[in-house]
C-alpha cells in the first residue's frame, strides 16, 4: 500500500479535507476507512481479535493509498 504521511497536528475534519485532497489528485478516489486513536474514531467501528480492523476492511476492498496526518489514518482506494 502506497503511504503519504504528513507530520502535522490538525482536528480530525481538517485532517479529512486534506486526505481526501491528497487522494483526489491521485485518481479517482474512493474513502474506505479512517482512525483516529487520540478519540477512538474510526469506520468501520468493529473491533475483533486485536486487528486493526478499519485497516483490513479497507485492504480487502482493495485499499492501495494510506494518507497519515499527524495519527489520524485515512486509507483509500485509486482506480
Amino acid at each position: 500500500m502506497e503511504e503519504l504521511i504528513i507530520e502535522k497536528e490538525v482536528e480530525f475534519e481538517e485532517a479529512e479535507r486534506i486526505a481526501r485532497k491528497m487522494a483526489n489528485e491521485k485518481g479517482s478516489a474512493i474513502f474506505l476507512a479512517y482512525h483516529d486513536p487520540k478519540t477512538g474514531l474510526k469506520y468501520p467501528n468493529v473491533d475483533c481479535c486485536g486487528e486493526r480492523t478499519w485497516e483490513l476492511y479497507a485492504k480487502t476492498r482493495g485499499g492501495n493509498f494510506r494518507v497519515k496526518i499527524g495519527v489520524i489514518e485515512f486509507i483509500f482506494r485509486i482506480d
